[in-house]
């Protein structure tokens, strides 16, 4: 059964305008996350910056879900209940009907810092003589099981060195201009796990795209998505390969599909012996070597 609901909903702009506030669109796309979506809400609403527009795309769920989104609707500007072809599918309803010049994608149990749109629309507008832009920033993860927390983050230099591997910037804390999706394309619905690295690679690659990056924490991630799920590292490495053909030759694509399958289950088996410290590890590991790897790669345009 479909249900499609528009109501009255207008965003509280004051004495903000959408010439200096612009309207940011931010869509949640779920299927049964009842005891996820609440979160996700509150940390959209009770944003600082007023000009937005919230849109639900749910893809037909039956755990409770459509209440605790009835139970919000008067904070959306939109929302919509029906089956779809997957998450790409479901993200380029709620980008159709989006009305923002920018455009950010917070999944289902995923959280914005409370001025995390009031900093994006601030880049936004001290960058938009470029009409095209993904401004992206730094993000937290974390564990509610095992309390582990720690921030990720990204900058030019990761997006060079890391374009030929995947995902390069942080999905959550990335936020992009309407336009840029009308001029590249949207998502790719084919993909099951790979589409938001798709969609970087092809404006990456467009030559248009100006890429802005944030030192704030936008955004906080919860651990273990589906992409991270050991069943699903083939169809990673697949999708991956299939994002890079036309770009990189054939052995190098397969070498970087290896590379992604061997680190997945490296990581997968220290999980197992130590659990998921040994992910909180790593990232303190990582974060003390990167100013020297940042210093060694600075001006290289590296694949790997």
């Amino acid at each position: 059964m479909k249900t499609n609901v528009s109501n009255n909903y207008q965003p509280k702009i004051s004495s903000q305008n959408s010439e200096y506030y612009p309207l940011i669109s931010i869509i949640t796309v779920i299927f049964n996350g009842k005891n996820f979506l609440e979160s996700t809400i509150k940390s959209v609403i009770n944003q600082s910056y007023e000009n937005v527009e919230y849109i639900i795309i749910d893809g037909g769920s039956t755990d409770g879900t459509l209440e605790i989104i009835k139970q919000y609707e008067k904070n959306l500007a939109y929302w919509i209940s029906e089956s779809d072809r997957g998450i790409y599918d479901a993200m380029n309803k709620g980008i159709r009907v989006a009305k923002g010049k920018i455009i950010g994608i917070l999944n289902c149990g995923d959280l914005y810092n409370q001025d995390a749109l009031k900093k994006v629309a601030k880049l936004y507008k001290n960058n938009q003589q470029n009409e095209y832009l993904i401004i992206t920033g730094a993000m937290t993860r974390f564990d509610n099981n095992t309390k582990i927390e720690f921030i990720q983050k990204r900058s030019p230099t990761d997006l060079r060195r890391r374009i030929n591997l995947g995902m390069p910037i942080n999905h959550p804390a990335t936020f992009v201009t309407k336009n840029i999706y009308e001029t590249i394309g949207y998502f790719d619905p084919e993909f099951k796990i790979g589409g938001d690295y798709d969609f970087i690679f092809r404006a990456y690659h467009s030559k248009i795209v100006q890429f802005i990056f944030a030192d704030d924490v936008l955004a906080l991630m919860s651990m273990g998505g589906v992409s991270e799920k050991l069943t699903n590292l083939w169809i990673r490495a697949r999708e991956a390969m299939k994002i890079r053909k036309a770009k990189l030759s054939t052995v190098h694509n397969v070498l970087l599909a290896l590379r992604l399958i061997f680190i997945g289950y490296t990581k997968h088996l220290l999980v197992a012996i130590m659990g998921q410290k040994a992910v909180s590890i790593k990232h303190k590991i990582k974060q003390k070597t990167s100013n020297l790897s940042n210093l060694i790669d600075e001006g290289k345009n590296l694949s790997y």
